[in-house]
């Protein structure tokens, strides 16, 4: 996500809080009025449009009793940032939300936001691609919940076009405008290789949709999970990055597939586990791309220009480069989690990176998150930060196994121009699962004014294995 490349209006919202007893009873609120939303800056998701940055977060909460059926929570900004008790708890039993609660839909697994209908309120796209739909156990459904003055208020399904060559129909989403008509698309991923792209999307459904092949090999959605947008070579039209596997000459190599907006060949960008989000890392008003290779331990950065993505002049990034805080080491998935936004205010998008099995001291697979900066050369290790449940002012305890940082996002919650860092930790606490929203400054990350709450805090429920955090949306453009 970045705030200074053409984007499609995004907005936030006002507080709306549930008990826990309006979410057992899966209770959504239905404004009876629209105010006219305020601007915020582009690329972020006000769903409420009150001028500051939400965060939106998906678990495996259980619901009126289905174990993993999944909910959402839309924790609100305000001029103090989030806190655990301004949310709104969506799930398939809120009211006007399709479909029904049931065990292992996995609702909100996969997320996007955007203002699809042009009203000025974010919408947020959830994906269930467990969901039973008539026979087919896991053919999967996409609902687009509608963003207003009074928060999310009911949804609409998209219907899978093609439900019998795959399943898992929602499993990745991103939007972004990929004919440049000025209005925005939803990018839908399934099992197979394909993509499907759905266009004039309304409270009445969609408009229409196309087939998006790729050479991404069948079922690598289930390996690799990256759907990333960005307007690379600045012609009007976004391009849509597809992380897979690859099949080249009968080997399957890990890989990004960049399609162009305008249409055309694609290019490849061989990567070993792709997962990809967009930024402008060197103030030039173009888009580049970094992709996160947790493999490797890695992440590479592409320059985006009138010729599109330049990776003659790509950076690649890791624990080892100067600056950088850490140790490259076995099996830390650095670069598991990425998102990119202008942390400092200085005009230039920088990266969080998360490395969920980093072992932190001597606490193995405790987690952390590594910020690192833009600037006129793009993405530098100088002055990049790491952040963990040991950095002094943020809450918690470094413990083993918390996998602190497997998502991330950077997005303004307080409306002081710069962007701050949500961090997810689904396995803390039994896998009841955690969120964290650290303030971006002048300065970097800062732990003043830090906000943490488990799922239990936010009115899920309070047993283990909820996963709250364990996924947060793609934007009209980031991550």
């Amino acid at each position: 996500m970045t705030g200074k490349t053409r984007t499609m209006r995004n907005f936030s919202r006002t507080a709306l809080a549930l008990s826990a007893a309006a979410f057992a009873a899966g209770l959504l609120a239905v404004p009876s009025a629209e105010a006219a939303p305020s601007a915020v800056p582009s690329g972020q998701s006000d769903v409420n449009g009150d001028g500051y940055g939400d965060l939106v977060t998906g678990s495996e909460a259980t619901v009126s009793g289905a174990e993993h059926a999944g909910a959402i929570v839309v924790n609100t900004g305000s001029s103090r940032g989030i806190s655990s008790g301004r949310n709104q708890i969506v799930s398939q039993n809120s009211a006007g939300v399709p479909g029904a609660s049931e065990t292992n839909d996995r609702f909100g697994s996969a997320l996007a936001t955007g203002d699809l209908n042009d009203d000025g309120y974010t919408d947020v796209v959830a994906g269930t691609p467990r969901e039973k739909v008539g026979g087919d156990v896991d053919g999967g459904t996409v609902a687009v919940l509608w963003g207003s003055t009074s928060g999310l208020a009911g949804g609409t399904t998209l219907s899978d076009p093609a439900p019998t060559a795959h399943d898992h129909f929602g499993n990745r989403l991103a939007v972004g405008d990929f004919d440049g008509d000025g209005r925005p698309e939803l990018a839908v991923g399934t099992s197979d290789e394909n993509v499907w792209i759905f266009d004039g999307i309304s409270k009445a459904g969609a408009g229409s949709h196309r087939e998006l092949s790729t050479a991404i090999a069948p079922g690598s959605p289930d390996y690799y999970r990256s759907l990333a947008v960005g307007d690379f070579d600045g012609d009007g039209s976004d391009d849509l990055v597809v992380g897979g596997r690859y099949d080249e000459d009968g080997s399957f190599d890990g890989a990004a597939l960049v399609h162009p907006g305008a249409g055309g060949a694609y290019t490849v960008l061989p990567d070993e586990a792709p997962v990809a989000t967009t930024g402008d890392f060197d103030g030039d008003g173009h888009d580049d791309l970094l992709l996160g290779s947790p493999d490797e331990n890695a992440v590479t950065a592409y320059p985006g220009g009138t010729e599109g993505l330049r990776a003659s002049v790509r950076r690649t990034l890791t624990q080892d480069t100067p600056g950088v805080p850490g140790v490259t080491e076995p099996s830390d998935y650095f670069g598991e989690g990425v998102a990119a936004g202008d942390v400092d205010g200085d005009g230039y998008d920088d990266v969080a990176v998360g490395a969920e099995y980093e072992t932190v001291g001597s606490v193995p697979n405790a987690g952390s998150v590594v910020v690192l900066r833009g600037s006129a050369d793009g993405l530098t290790g100088t002055a990049a930060q790491a952040v963990h449940q040991g950095t002094k002012g943020v809450p918690g305890v470094n413990e083993p196994y918390d996998r602190f940082g497997p998502d991330v996002r950077l997005t303004d919650t307080n409306g002081d121009g710069n962007a701050d860092l949500a961090v997810g930790a689904p396995m803390e606490n039994t896998s009841n699962g955690a969120l964290w929203s650290l303030r971006g400054s002048a300065d970097g990350v800062t732990s003043a004014h830090a906000v943490s709450f488990s799922a239990a805090t936010a009115g899920l429920s309070k047993d283990p294995y909820q996963y709250f955090g364990r996924s947060m949306p793609t934007s009209a453009h980031g991550s």
